[in-house]
């Protein structure tokens, strides 16, 4: 970038600044003036992206006179030219600028890793590889907070050292012992110690692998993805149904919650549908309960072989099933389930028993707002679905029509900081928030210039989660303090925080990981990045 380029920039940054800091309106002219000076400079330095975007904007202003801007107002327009510079500074060739959102996406479903060590260069360099190779990493150097993480995030994978201050990882294994072998947890122990007595050890307790350090990358990468593997046919194992194939209960709550990540990333609803099978309790009573296992047999199998291949259908019990279909509207929901009790209706599911004839009804609601903690709101919206299916007479679809009470039932509400003396990194984080995460859930966010009116912020009374984005270096109270008193009060674990720090700042890096951010960003970053590791952090948080 060019030092024209950059004073450029910087005139933007100090401009926007000093109309966000005054707190008091802003006159038309002036706003309009000083897009059109944006617009001329931008274009003749090379900056063609940022001399597009300033004349659009002036194109929405208008040049004809209005009310001055009030700062809320004046901040939403700006927002696309707040953004559009620092993802020049970001990207330093300024001609990338403008093509940078089409050319990053979010994954729908990355395996999490969690790292606990206590050598924060290593933990830097192994985040950083395995993101770059589709993983999604939390990275701890506290034992205790990342006990709490694997309890709270069920990690795909757990990569920890031994040797660590305070808690060992021997310890920390112990203590989770119980969670590893229930959720099938990989774990794989990196030490420096790698005698026969250490590696036997850590194996009884239950690790999965072991590493000596330095680690080979390539080598580690070989074992995580051969370890995802056999963890993915366990988990098929234990979380299918034996008596008729279909995914069962247990499975259930954690493939909701991988839907609902991927329609926030593909912004598409998807639908849910609750079925019974129609006077069951009679072919149990007059049949017995061996027919009625193969009558349930043979219609699990039946609506797999009639479903797509992205649909999920499960048996929650009895004769009780649900079925998923990802990025399907009611309508199409509606449309695929009659097909299937059409042709159901018309077959005989058992041939011993050719006289039975089975039919079903079911529920569907369109899932609107896809956070993984609505999931009962909205399951219990299907089922008065299906309850009214089955006052009209059973052998019916019905769909539930009434997709604003079911959302606002399911939309919960988040409390959001931004903690930053940048004005514009406060003003651009804003409106990205209130743009991405207000779209599918209620958001409250606001933003403070120092560390002290953050920790005096009302809304730390609530109960409710709270994502907080935190500069470590502020006047005052700076970041590092703050989140060491927030992680003292009572209740801290529903908070989650995100650190802003330097780049080369690694101490900073250490510390916050100390003190329990959940994540950390180095500055200059990428909104792309931050939009991905808070969905990342709002889809599990409890």
């Amino acid at each position: 970038m060019s030092p024209y380029q950059e004073a450029m920039l910087q005139n933007i940054h100090n401009q926007i600044e000093l109309w966000l800091e005054s707190n008091g309106p802003v006159p038309h002219e002036d706003v309009y003036r000083f897009l059109h000076s944006v617009k001329g400079t931008s274009g003749t330095i090379g900056m063609a992206g940022l001399s597009e975007l300033s004349g659009r904007l002036m194109a929405e202003a208008g040049d004809a006179a209005r009310e001055p801007w009030e700062t809320d107002e004046l901040r939403a327009f700006l927002y696309p030219l707040v953004r559009e510079s620092c993802e020049c500074r970001h990207n330093g060739d300024v001609v990338l600028a403008t093509a940078f959102d089409d050319g990053l996406d979010i994954l729908p479903d990355q395996p999490l890793v969690l790292i606990l060590d206590d050598d924060v260069t290593l933990l830097r360099y192994l985040k950083d590889e395995l993101e770059a190779n589709g993983y999604f990493v939390v990275a701890t150097v506290s034992p205790d907070k990342a006990i709490r993480c694997f309890h709270d995030l069920t990690p795909d994978c757990f990569i920890l050292d031994l040797v660590i201050p305070d808690k060992n990882g021997f310890e920390v294994m112990e203590t989770l012992s119980d969670r590893v072998r229930t959720k099938f947890v990989p774990t794989t122990v990196i030490s420096i110690r790698d005698d026969k007595e250490t590696r036997l050890r850590a194996y009884r307790i239950g690790a999965d692998d072991f590493m000596s350090k330095p680690i080979d990358m390539e080598e580690l990468l070989v074992r995580l993805e051969r370890q995802l593997r056999r963890k993915k046919q366990l988990d098929r194992l234990l979380f299918v149904d034996e008596l008729t194939g279909a995914l069962n209960r247990k499975c259930f709550e954690e493939s909701f919650r991988r839907i609902c990540l991927e329609a926030q990333r593909a912004r598409k609803n998807f639908s849910l549908a609750v079925i019974d099978l129609d006077h069951f309790k009679l072919v149990n009573d007059r049949y017995g309960h061996l027919a009625g296992d193969k009558v349930l047999t043979a219609f699990a199998r039946f609506v797999r072989e009639q479903t797509r291949s992205t649909d999920l259908f499960f048996r929650l019990g009895g004769e009780e099933f649900v079925m998923m279909m990802p990025q399907t509207g009611r309508a199409e929901a509606a449309k695929l389930l009659e097909r299937i009790r059409l042709r159901f209706a018309e077959c005989d599911p058992v041939p011993d028993y050719p006289e039975l004839r089975i039919t079903f009804s079911a529920g569907i609601v369109e899932v609107a707002d896809p956070v993984p903690e609505s999931r009962p709101c909205w399951v219990e919206a299907a089922d008065a679905a299906l309850y009214r299916a089955k006052e009209l007479g059973r052998d019916r679809i019905v769909v539930s029509e009434d997709l604003e009470a079911c959302e606002r039932g399911a939309k919960r509400k988040l409390n959001i900081a931004v903690v930053d003396d940048d004005a514009i990194i406060r003003a651009m984080l804003i409106e990205f928030l209130k743009g991405t995460i207000g779209k599918r859930m209620s958001v409250d966010v606001r933003a403070f210039k120092d560390g002290q009116s953050f920790l005096d912020d009302p809304r730390h009374a609530e109960k409710g989660p709270y994502l907080v984005v935190l500069d470590g270096m502020m006047p005052g109270v700076d970041g590092m303090e703050a989140l060491r008193r927030l992680r003292a009060a009572e209740g801290s674990d529903r908070y989650s925080v995100i650190m802003l720090t330097g780049r080369s700042e690694e101490y900073d890096i250490h510390r916050a990981l100390e003190l329990g951010a959940d994540d950390y960003l180095t500055k200059p970053f990428r909104v792309k990045e931050l939009e991905a590791r808070i969905r990342r952090l709002t889809g599990r948080m409890r």
